[in-house]
């Protein structure tokens, strides 16, 4: 895989090395025939693994020793973002093809209809709120004096970027407590890996955690959580892929390979017998400790994931019904106008 370095951030990949194949998971599908493989330009959605599973599945060893396709059919040309909002203009540019995407950014590309020839869902990434998994968190210091989303008044309450999932789970949770985002309190972009530093210096009064940031901060026992995501929306999808309209007519199996791979690569990372090579190749992409990421990797302590990249119409389009009733956007609108789960390698439920 390639990277790209964009104006706002960038990270390298990094190539580990050692061999454990996996073949044999996936039903056969179309061969392309070509010379060389087609580019896929990607822009991530802000995060990393275990948050962000494809800037993992893609790593250089697994697409040497997991990933069928790679290198085939297809490669990827990978810009890490600070979050959805930056993939969404990097689409709406004409510089990926492909993107990591939020509901909140999704619904408001299709409203202003950013990307020429528009986009299609073609697979959950994971999804929040779902009992019994973890879920993103806001934080306070345990000593704080703040009890709940009335104490947040006149105060200063950090997300990753503005327009984000997050920032859109705070601000419907604040409405639905009778609080106005924007005149009860200032809200401030802080990236992911810095809000707990944040809070402890007093720069911030509440942040936002997520995986795999969450695990490590909160096992130092001076933070507490005060309201997830979940209870903003319910169960509900996060982030998803998305493909714009013009490269999929273009090349469909392209698209089909590429989800292939994915989804190989997600059963590979649930696989038991992969445990201890899963976790060190994730642990020094992320640079997390090895210890933290076993604690719940790819268990009910992480998010839930549907193992072969299916999401329903329903998980998306609740949290963007919420954004239209709580005045977010002015306008409907119906994601099984949008949503394609037919280029995954296995079917999905209706």
């Amino acid at each position: 895989m390639n990277t790209r370095t964009n104006p706002v951030s960038r990270r390298a990949l990094m190539a580990t090395s050692a061999a454990a194949a996996v073949t044999g998971l996936f039903a056969p599908y179309v061969r392309i025939a070509r010379t060389a493989p087609v580019t896929i330009r990607y822009a991530t959605g802000g995060g990393i693994g275990p948050n962000e599973m494809e800037t993992i599945i893609y790593l250089d060893w697994m697409q040497k020793n997991v990933l069928e396709r790679y290198g085939k059919d297809y490669t990827v040309e990978m810009t890490f973002t600070r979050g959805t909002p930056e993939a969404g203009t990097l689409l709406a540019a004409g510089q990926a093809d492909m993107a990591t995407l939020s509901f909140a950014v999704f619904a408001t590309a299709v409203l202003k209809n950013i990307v020429p020839g528009g986009l299609t869902i073609i697979s959950d990434n994971y999804q929040d709120g779902r009992a019994g998994y973890a879920q993103n968190t806001f934080f306070v210091l345990k000593d704080s004096p703040i009890q709940s989303t009335q104490d947040l008044k006149g105060k200063k309450v950090a997300i990753n970027a503005f327009g984000s999932a997050v920032d859109l789970a705070l601000r419907v949770k604040l409405k639905k407590d009778g609080i106005d985002p924007r005149k009860d309190l200032t809200i401030v972009e802080v990236a992911f890996p810095n809000q707990a530093a944040a809070l402890r210096e007093k720069r911030i009064d509440c942040g936002i955690l997520i995986l795999p940031f969450m695990n490590a901060e909160i096992r130092k026992g001076d933070l507490r959580a005060l309201f997830t995501g979940g209870d903003a929306f319910g169960p509900y999808s996060v982030i998803f892929q998305v493909v714009t309209n013009e490269f999929l007519k273009k090349n469909p199996e392209v698209v089909r390979s590429f989800l292939a791979d994915y989804v190989r690569g997600l059963h590979w990372f649930y696989d038991p017998g992969n445990r201890k090579k899963a976790v060190e190749i994730t642990a020094e992409f992320t640079k997390s400790p090895a210890d933290v990421l076993d604690s719940y990797f790819m268990t009910e302590r992480d998010y839930y994931r549907d193992r072969n990249g299916c999401v329903g119409v329903t998980t998306i389009q609740t949290p963007i019904d919420a954004m239209q009733s709580e005045g977010l956007i002015d306008r409907p609108v119906k994601i099984a106008e949008h949503l394609d789960m037919a280029y995954l390698p296995f079917p999905c439920a209706a």
